[in-house]
């Protein structure tokens, strides 16, 4: 695995480039259909990239009267596939919050900030990837997901990456100004201008 860091000023195009990747639809942007998305040498398509790809977006999306573990069962019930009974489904929802630290705040309400006092911005952002981890991507893509949060937390943040893809996963994240500590956490950087 591998941690790539996509760096550029605001406005410089890393979350275009982002969606560009995972054939998500960026307004305003076009890109030539001869344009090739390659995958480990092979060219992908925008259903192939579904399948082996998740995108944790920069604002979290989330039901703020649920804990994290409900909200978990949730999305697994959801996504994961019909041909998986529900104990295997929560099984694996036990091994993410593990995964990514969660255990501690596994019955908390999400809550919504501002109104209901819930989940740390860095608990938010760790379930936002717990989400998405639950089928197991191998490549996983995450637009800013340390804004908001103070240095603390973006390490933290940025430290459950890393373990992730310590354990063979790709992760792609764009971000402002990392600090030297979370610098050092990054395989590559990738510079826009």
């Amino acid at each position: 695995g591998e941690l790539l860091a996509v760096m550029g000023s605001s406005g410089a195009g890393k979350t275009t480039l982002l969606n560009a990747l995972a054939f998500r639809s960026a307004s305003g942007v076009q890109i030539s259909p001869s344009s090739m998305r390659m995958l480990n040498g092979q060219p992908i398509d925008a259903k192939e990239m579904q399948a082996r790809c998740a995108y944790v977006q920069q604002d979290d999306l989330f039901i703020g009267s649920l804990t994290a573990r409900e909200h978990l069962i949730f999305q697994a019930t959801v996504r994961m596939p019909r041909t998986m009974t529900q104990k295997q489904k929560v099984q694996r929802v036990d091994q993410v919050i593990q995964d990514l630290s969660l255990g501690k705040c596994q019955n908390t309400i999400i809550g919504v900030p501002g109104r209901v006092k819930g989940l740390s911005g860095g608990e938010r952002k760790r379930l936002a990837f717990a989400s998405e981890a639950l089928t197991d991507p191998p490549l996983l893509i995450c637009d800013e997901p340390t804004s908001g949060l103070d240095s603390f937390m973006a390490a933290s943040v940025v430290q459950v990456l890393k373990k992730l893809s310590q354990r063979g996963k790709t992760v792609i994240l764009t971000i402002h100004q990392p600090s030297s500590e979370l610098f050092e956490l990054f395989d590559k950087i990738l510079l826009m201008a």
